[in-house]
């Protein structure tokens, strides 16, 4: 579904990214693992369209859309939930839902893809009329995501969901995100809390300072000595 190959992003004349490669298959939930400033978020700012790869490519479906502009890239069934969520405050939950359904393929089913969300999110069903500023941490995460779903996406990328949230939230969070999955949408999910991410992923990457250092099936990274002493705090000796 997802092909990247070999992509260097610049941010003026600094370097992000180094030749970074990876794919993601059709119904997989794929982990891109590592620490601030790794370019985890840069490599998914570049599939959305936002920065450029000054040499590389990137295909959905086998279409290449690195050089299309960034609003184009939702009618590829591309969704992205940024961090921090950038969320509208001022407008209600409905509202920000509502927007996430601008495409008109998505625009004709919007009230079906909002049952859904509902069903998914039901605190979002209760507080539909609040304004996104009054909910809760979790609850602006869960109206993040909702949104991204109302483009009904058939990749749904996502950017540090767990970010600022209580261990019983990300707990439930991840639950809905492997819900999602379960009905057919593609994940791409960048996130430190590699432990986690990588008890839902399908697949992993790790990316440090720009560059693809390792991959594998998930399974193996939460076994990986590397993987155990830098992002999950374990080593042999701990054990």
């Amino acid at each position: 579904m997802l092909e990247i190959d070999n992509i260097s992003v610049f941010y003026g004349v600094a370097q992000a990214l180094w030749d970074v490669s990876l794919h993601v298959k059709k119904g997989e939930i794929v982990a891109l693992l590592g620490s601030n400033g790794s370019g985890k978020t840069t490599t998914l700012k570049t599939i959305s369209g936002l920065l450029r790869p000054r040499k590389g490519s990137i295909l959905i479906n086998g279409e290449r859309i690195d050089q299309i502009p960034p609003y184009k890239i939702p009618f590829k069934g591309v969704a992205h939930v940024p961090e921090g969520r950038s969320l509208f405050p001022g407008m209600t939950v409905v509202e920000n839902l509502t927007i996430g359904a601008y495409i008109p393929q998505a625009w004709a089913g919007r009230s079906e893809a909002l049952q859904r969300v509902f069903s998914l999110f039901p605190a979002l069903k209760q507080r539909k009329h609040q304004l996104a500023a009054t909910l809760s941490g979790g609850e602006q995460q869960m109206l993040a995501i909702g949104r991204s779903l109302m483009a009904q996406p058939t990749l749904l990328m996502l950017d540090e969901p767990s970010l600022g949230l209580a261990p019983m939230i990300v707990v439930h969070i991840f639950s809905i995100i492997q819900d999602i999955n379960r009905h057919q949408v593609t994940i791409l999910l960048v996130e430190q809390n590699a432990n986690i991410a990588l008890q839902v992923a399908h697949r992993g990457y790790v990316l440090e300072t720009g560059k693809m250092n390792l991959t594998g099936q998930a399974n193996e990274l939460l076994n990986n000595e590397h993987v155990k002493k830098s992002y999950l705090g374990l080593s042999e000796d701990a054990e």
